[in-house]
């Protein structure tokens, strides 16, 4: 999920296509993802004369692939995964983005994924600034004859 000032710009929930050994490979092919949607949208806003000056800020809740995207040594238990997921380590060399762990019980994008209690639900919805309107619509609606 990607907000700009007040407001969620662009969101998106897939399985993975491939299939991942550990949790930190699975985040971290995730972050990989977000990191491809971060410089599409930086282009798209350089293209409507918005620059992005600050580093973009990952929320990611799996310490192991944050200290593998900061750590742009080789690792030997991480040589399975292709090269291409890789990505995200040049752009947190170049502080273009920049990851952040945030615990699970703080992860508001599982809103998106997971089957989530009443009160999770209720303050993920908040954080998103999400609105709760209540709507009644009985009497509210007139039916119109199209008799003439």
């Amino acid at each position: 999920m990607f907000s700009f000032g007040s407001g969620v710009v662009s969101w998106s929930s897939n399985k993975q296509l491939t299939v991942a050994l550990s949790s930190t490979e699975s985040k971290y092919r995730g972050a990989t993802i977000v990191a491809c949607e971060v410089v599409w949208l930086q282009k798209l806003l350089s293209d409507l004369g918005q620059s992005v000056d600050a580093p973009v800020i990952i929320y990611c809740d799996n310490i192991s692939s944050i200290l593998l995207g900061n750590n742009p040594i080789y690792h030997a238990r991480t040589k399975h995964i292709e090269v291409h997921y890789h990505f995200i380590r040049e752009k947190v060399l170049a502080k273009e983005i920049g990851l952040i762990h945030v615990s699970t019980e703080n992860q508001v994008v599982d809103i998106f994924t997971k089957a989530l209690g009443t009160n999770k639900l209720k303050r993920f919805r908040k954080m998103f600034g999400v609105l709760e309107v209540d709507l009644n619509l009985r009497g509210s609606v007139e039916n119109s004859s199209s008799t003439s």
